[in-house]
């Protein structure tokens, strides 16, 4: 419900939006942080490539950025834990997040039983940044890398 509810706001323009320079590595280093009890919890082991001497720097919401690497998180999380992985790396020379999982990929898993309106509003929430996410899905897991667009 409360993905619904987001959704709406966002597309109705009364879901706050600011952009201004943001530190990509330090976001994602964050949201690892916040994360990393839940992933802890489900034993999936987290394979994390951060450089810590070097970013770069997108136009993004702060906020809403988080949002979207919280969504990816939970559908690990909720869809590939019991591929026991999840693989985050910010590559710099590229501008790229990558989030990759072993679970039974979209096709195979509870993805299909979801309404799909969490990823609907990530991405909603990248277009609006002049960001994109491309999804690459099998058997073997699920690979999600987001850049400009």
């Amino acid at each position: 419900m409360d993905d619904l509810l987001t959704y709406t706001l966002l597309t109705s323009g009364k879901h706050p939006f600011r952009l201004v320079s943001t530190d990509i590595g330090r976001l994602v280093r964050a949201s690892v942080a916040a994360w990393y009890p839940v992933f802890e919890g489900k034993e999936i082991q987290l394979d994390v490539d951060l450089p810590a001497d070097e970013t770069f720097y997108w136009e993004t919401d702060p906020s809403w950025m988080t949002r979207v690497l919280d969504n990816l998180f939970q559908n690990v999380i909720r869809h590939a834990a019991e591929g026991k992985y999840v693989k985050i790396a910010v590559d710099v020379e590229k501008e790229r997040i990558i989030i990759a999982d072993k679970g039974p990929g979209m096709d195979n898993s509870s993805y299909g039983r979801g309404a799909g309106i969490g990823l609907s509003t990530s991405n909603y929430m990248l277009k609006k940044m002049k960001l994109k996410a491309d999804y690459t899905s099998n058997e073997n897991g699920t690979r999600v890398a987001i850049d400009r667009v």
